[in-house]
């Protein structure tokens, strides 16, 4: 068995070998359903955030007359692809 944290609450647990046949669930990178449930609760509350700029960022912009850029050419030449 491998211990690690749980990603919401930081306690330590075992991960189940999955190998055997009656293994507990596994909830990683949770300790537990309800650690994962609460996670997902705050994910669904909009209380965790994905910084960057998104559709709803170039819809905003375009409301208040910004005009989106026109160069979306890519700084990489095909030749450099592998």
């Amino acid at each position: 068995m491998t211990e690690r944290k749980c990603a919401y609450c930081r306690q330590p647990y075992q991960v189940a070998d999955q190998s055997l046949p009656n293994a507990a669930k596994d909830y990683s990178p949770f300790c537990s359903k309800r650690c994962a449930d609460t996670d997902l609760m705050h994910w669904l509350k909009g209380e965790y955030v994905i910084g960057g700029t998104g559709a709803l960022a170039a819809e905003a912009q375009e409301e208040e007359g910004i005009a989106p850029p026109t160069d979306l050419s890519s700084p990489f030449d095909d030749k450099d692809a592998v």
